[in-house]
C-alpha cells in the first residue's frame, strides 16, 4: 500500500489529478482488438481472454498542428531526446515531467481526453476518471539508428500511446502485438489505450523519424499488489545484488505467484533470480512455467538455454534446442545465436559453431570476440585459410585490443610460422602490457620452433617471473635451459654448407617456417632450381643447412635414442618372460 500511495502522490505532483474537464471519447469511436491468452498481472477477471481491450482511435484525437508543435517543443525542452536503453535496444526519450511546455499541454490532454476516454473504455474497473494517475510518461523518438523496442509488457495497469508524427515522415514503425501477429498503425494525432499486460513492441523504423508519447496509468483506488511485488523485487535485481538481496527478491516474486499463479513476469523474474543465485535447476522450472504462459517469448527460451547449460554438460543438446527456439521466434536475437555457437562448440561441431557466430555477426558486426571464436572454430578443421582470415579480421577490427593479435599469434605458431607469430605476440604486448605473461609464453614457444632454445629459455624465464608459483613453468624453463646448452655445444661444430636456399639465408628459412622445414628436400622447397654443388634435389634442408637445423638434428637423435631404448626394454621383457 505504501508504494501505491507514494506513487499516486508523486503523480499528482506533476500530472493532472481530479475530475475531467470534458467527456472524452466512447468505445464507438475506436477500432478494438481482443485480449491475449495471458491474463493481466493484476485484476485478471476484468480482462477476460477474447474481450476487446486494445482500443485504437478511428479519428485523430489531437490535431496535426498541435502534434507538430509538440515535437518541436519536445526536441527543444528535451535536449534532443537523448539515447536511452529500452530492453535490448536504444531509443530517444525525454520524460514529460521534466519539460515544462510539453507538461502543460499534456495535463490539459489528460483532463479533457485521456482520463475520461480511458474511464469510458473500461467502465467496470475505472468508473471514476478522477481516480486515474499518470506515471512514467515520455516523448519517444525512433529512427534508423534507434529503430525499435523489444517485446515486453508494460509495468502498469494501463498504458496509452499517442502518434505525433505524420506517416509521411518515416517508414516502418507502428506497434506490434504478439498475440495478434501483426502491426497496428496509428496516423498522426491518433491514440491507443490498452492494459499494460499485453505483450507488444515498437516495430522498427527503417528511415525517417517517428515521435510518440507513451505513458502508464494507475488508479488511486486500485492497488496493483502483484505489480508492486514485482517492482520491489526488480529494484534488487537492477542493483549489484548481494545474496541476501537476491533471496529477498525471490521471496517477493513468490508472493506475487501466490496472488496470481499465471503472472508471467513473476516466473520470468524468478528465473533470473535463480540464475543469479546459481540455482539453474530452479531457474529451469520457473522459465518453463513462463514459456507455458508465453510460448512465443524468445527471451524466455534464451534464459532457459542458459539455465540448462548451467547444469550438466550432457544437456548441451537440450540447451541448443532452447536457443534454436529463440532464434526461430526472433531471428535477430544476437545473444541466442551466441548461445547456439557455444553449444555447437561443446558438442564438437566447429563448422556449425562458425555458422552460428556468423549469424550473430550479421546482427552485431562489431563483436571482435565472435571473430576470434570463428577463427578458433575453423582452426579445429582443415580450413586454415578461413581460420587465419577470421583472426586477421579481428585484428583489423580491434587494433587496440590485444586479444586478436594474441590469438592470431598462437594460430600462426600452430601452423609453424614462428616469425609471424612472434610479430603478433609483440603487437599484443604493445597494445596491452597486462598480457605480458601470455606474450612471453607464446614467444618462447615460437623461439623453440625456430630452434633458438636460448632465446626460448629467456622468454619462459620472463613468464615465470610473472607467475612465480607456476612450478610446471619453472621446471620447463630449467629443462629448456639444459637443452639449450646441449644444443649450443652441438651447433658449435656445424656449418651451413649451402648458406642459402633459393636466395634466402638458411637461418631465415628456419626462423620463418620452424625447424620442421629441415625435413623437406631441396626439390620440395625450390622446385626445378639447380641445387648447390655437391647436393641433389633429394637433399634435405637439414643436410644443406646443418647449423640452422641443429635443433632438428638434436630432435632426430633424441628420437632415435628413445626408439633404441624402447626396443631394448621390449627385448629385455621378452627374455625375462
Amino acid at each position: 500500500m505504501a508504494d501505491h500511495n507514494n506513487q499516486a502522490e508523486e503523480a499528482c505532483a506533476h500530472f493532472h489529478c481530479g475530475a475531467p474537464t470534458a467527456a472524452g471519447l466512447k468505445s464507438k469511436d475506436f477500432d478494438s482488438y481482443p485480449m491475449a491468452q495471458v491474463p493481466s498481472i493484476d485484476f485478471p477477471a476484468n480482462f477476460p481472454v477474447g474481450s476487446d481491450v486494445i482500443h485504437v482511435s478511428k479519428e485523430p484525437i489531437f490535431s496535426a498542428a498541435e502534434c507538430d508543435e509538440l515535437i518541436q517543443l519536445a526536441e527543444l525542452e528535451g535536449e534532443g531526446l537523448p539515447s536511452t536503453k529500452s530492453g535490448k535496444y536504444q531509443i530517444g526519450k525525454a520524460w514529460i515531467k521534466d519539460m515544462p511546455g510539453v507538461l502543460a499541454w499534456f495535463n490539459k490532454a489528460l483532463s479533457s481526453q485521456l482520463f475520461p476516454t480511458l474511464s469510458a473504455l473500461f467502465p467496470e474497473l475505472l468508473p471514476d476518471a478522477s481516480t486515474l494517475r499518470a506515471h512514467s510518461v515520455a516523448v519517444l523518438k525512433y529512427n534508423a539508428s534507434h529503430p525499435r523496442t523489444d517485446l515486453h509488457v508494460d509495468d502498469a495497469l494501463f498504458a496509452f500511446t499517442i502518434a505525433l508524427s505524420p506517416a509521411s515522415s518515416f517508414e516502418g514503425g507502428g506497434t506490434y502485438f504478439e498475440h495478434l501477429g501483426r502491426i497496428v498503425d496509428m496516423p498522426q494525432g491518433h491514440a491507443t489505450f490498452r492494459p499494460g499486460a499485453v505483450r507488444h513492441a515498437g516495430s522498427a523504423v527503417s528511415s525517417g523519424v517517428r515521435y510518440v508519447i507513451g505513458g502508464f496509468i494507475a488508479a488511486a483506488d486500485k492497488v496493483e499488489h502483484v505489480r508492486r511485488l514485482n517492482e520491489r523485487g526488480n529494484r534488487y535485481l537492477l542493483q549489484n545484488p548481494t545474496n541476501e538481496m537476491l533471496l529477498e527478491a525471490e521471496r517477493l516474486f513468490n508472493w506475487g505467484l501466490l496472488l496470481n499463479p499465471n503472472c508471467s513476469l513473476c516466473h520470468q523474474n524468478l528465473g533470473d533470480t535463480y540464475l543469479r543465485l546459481e540455482q539453474p535447476e530452479r531457474a529451469e522450472a520457473s522459465l518453463k512455467s513462463q514459456i507455458q504462459l508465453l510460448p512465443q517469448d524468445s527471451d524466455a527460451y534464451f534464459a532457459l538455454g542458459n539455465a540448462i547449460r548451467g547444469q550438466a554438460s550432457s544437456r548441451e543438446a537440450e540447451a541448443l534446442a532452447a536457443y534454436e527456439a529463440a532464434v526461430a521466434i526472433t531471428p535477430t536475437d544476437y545473444e541466442s545465436h551466441i548461445g547456439r555457437a557455444e553449444c555447437f562448440a561443446a558438442l564438437g561441431e566447429p563448422l556449425k559453431e562458425a555458422e552460428a557466430l556468423r549469424a550473430a555477426l550479421a546482427i552485431n558486426g562489431a563483436d571482435v570476440k565472435a571473430w576470434i571464436n570463428i577463427g578458433v572454430a575453423y582452426s579445429q578443421t582443415d580450413d586454415t585459410e578461413k581460420a587465419e582470415a577470421a583472426f586477421r579480421e579481428a585484428v583489423e577490427m580491434a587494433p587496440n585490443d590485444a586479444r586478436p593479435s594474441l590469438n592470431l599469434g598462437r594460430y600462426l605458431a600452430k601452423l609453424s610460422r614462428p616469425a609471424e607469430a612472434i610479430d603478433m605476440f609483440y603487437s599484443a604486448a604493445v597494445v596491452d602490457a597486462e598480457y605480458f605473461e601470455e606474450v612471453k609464453l607464446g614467444v618462447g614457444t615460437a623461439r623453440a620452433q625456430q630452434g633458438r632454445l636460448r632465446e626460448a629459455t629467456e622468454a619462459f624465464g620472463s613468464a615465470s617471473r610473472m607467475s612465480p608459483k607456476n612450478e610446471k613453468l619453472k621446471d620447463s624453463r630449467v629443462e629448456m635451459g639444459e637443452r639449450a646448452e646441449a644444443l649450443e655445444a652441438m651447433a658449435a661444430e656445424m656449418v651451413d654448407a649451402a648458406g642459402e636456399l633459393c636466395g634466402t639465408p638458411c637461418q631465415d628459412v628456419v626462423d620463418t617456417s620452424g625447424v620442421s622445414v629441415c625435413g623437406i628436400t631441396w626439390a620440395d622447397g625450390c622446385g626445378d632450381a639447380t641445387p648447390p654443388d655437391g647436393f641433389k634435389p633429394e637433399s634435405t634442408v637439414a643436410e644443406l643447412c646443418s647449423k640452422a637445423c641443429a635443433f632438428y638434428a638434436m630432435q632426430q637423435l633424441e628420437a632415435e635414442k628413445a626408439k633404441a631404448e624402447s626396443a631394448s626394454n621390449s627385448a629385455s621383457n621378452s627374455a625375462s618372460s
